[in-house]
């Protein structure tokens, strides 16, 4: 992962855009030959958002907010500057156990200072539903492509992931999570069932148990 020990160690108000943040990956190495094994790579997502960059000729952010979220309605989604002033704008906590009792941090300086490919940006509820419309609709790729992200791809080695998207119990629940201190993040669609979830806590790990609850409801109902 490019968010590595140089990455917690640097400043954060140089970071900005996604060729500041590969600088991180430069001297990292592969883990394994490509198409052998399979892990989340955050590296991977970041090199996705230089490809756009490259192809398009725009910066990621400015592609993003034109194709996916405009286009979705999204008008609380962005990858917004955390040292500019963002109205309603959360902050995340985590509980921390100390000799004198429980103290609560922000992440603040810990968080990245704008989002990227990888991860970072910042939405809500309603938009995310947004997007799941959007997506399910063919209003942001073909049905072919979205057949194509939310299946696995067991002959690359990733039998429960397709691209962005976990996938499974056989396609009854497809979804991405994201973690982070102070945030806990999940949207899973239910195919079969037709439903969508979609959880946003500001809490470590705030999001386990609920999603847990809303699988077992949903699934085990179906």
């Amino acid at each position: 992962s490019f968010i590595n020990e140089a990455f917690y160690t640097a400043s954060r108000s140089g970071l900005r855009t996604i060729d500041d943040m590969m600088a991180f990956a430069w001297d990292e190495g592969v883990k394994f030959e490509p198409g052998t094994q399979w892990a989340y790579s955050q590296t991977g997502f970041l090199v996705l958002g230089k490809v756009i960059e490259v192809v398009t000729g725009t910066s990621y952010y400015a592609y993003v907010r034109e194709h996916i979220f405009r286009r979705a309605g999204m008008v609380d989604t962005d990858n917004y500057e955390l040292d500019l002033v963002t109205p309603n704008l959360a902050i995340g906590y985590e509980r921390e156990i100390t000799e004198t009792g429980v103290v609560f941090r922000t992440n603040q300086f810990k968080y990245l200072l704008r989002g990227s490919s990888a991860a970072g940006a910042y939405s809500t509820v309603d938009d995310l539903l947004k997007f799941d419309r959007a997506l399910h609709a063919n209003k942001l790729v073909g049905a072919d492509y979205v057949a194509m992200i939310t299946s696995a791809k067991p002959a690359m080695n990733a039998p429960n992931y397709g691209y962005g998207f976990d996938v499974e119990a056989d396609r009854q629940v497809i979804g991405h999570r994201g973690t982070f201190q102070g945030i806990s993040s999940n949207m899973d669609f239910f195919p079969s069932a037709g439903y969508t979830a979609i959880i946003l806590s500001n809490y470590t790990d705030g999001r386990t148990p609920i999603v847990e609850k809303i699988r077992t409801l949903i699934v085990g109902a179906h």
